[in-house]
């Protein structure tokens, strides 16, 4: 029982570290820390509920981080709970993976390239600046010889997700 009680013990310290150490990673941005109380059902969270709401700070759109990066943004709130629609899109094989596609990327200069650090731009509309996606791990030009087509290492660990925070600026 107490070796039980131990290991449980060592999980949950390793898990209240690495959200501290996202905390210092992105200090620069007001969070509010959530755990995850349902799921859609599946094996990884593309859309969840966690246990924050309005009353806590937080809006649609405001950004979800977890891991060593971006999980997703709020899409609808209540005054103790709100749902997170994630960056994950149903790819079964990727999401085991721990991999993200991306698709008709225009990339006419070819800078794109595998080992590429991923991060929100300061020109979207929905991310703020500066957030950890993943890195690139394979990349190919489209048919239409315009656009790339990929996958992304990313740095959270979907299939297990528990706690977050949320970026309550927008």
């Amino acid at each position: 029982t107490q070796n039980n009680k131990l290991i449980q013990d060592q999980g949950e310290y390793q898990r209240l570290k690495e959200l501290y150490n996202l905390d210092q990673t992105y200090e620069d941005y007001p969070k509010v820390a959530a755990s995850i109380i349902s799921k859609d059902p599946g094996n990884w969270y593309d859309t969840f509920m966690i246990n924050k709401g309005s009353d806590d700070g937080i809006r649609v759109d405001n950004n979800v981080i977890a891991g060593k990066g971006l999980v997703g943004i709020v899409t609808e709130v209540g005054s103790s709970w709100a749902t997170v629609r994630s960056i994950v899109n149903g790819d079964l094989e990727l999401i085991d993976e721990g991999k993200l596609r991306f698709e008709q990327l225009y990339d006419q200069e070819n800078k794109v390239t595998v080992g590429e650090r991923i991060v929100t731009s300061n020109i979207s509309e929905k991310f703020v600046e500066g957030l950890f996606i993943g890195y690139v791990s394979e990349v190919q030009v489209d048919s239409n010889n315009l656009t790339k087509t990929g996958t992304i290492v990313t740095p959270v660990d979907f299939l297990h997700l528990k706690d977050v925070f949320v970026i309550t600026v927008n």
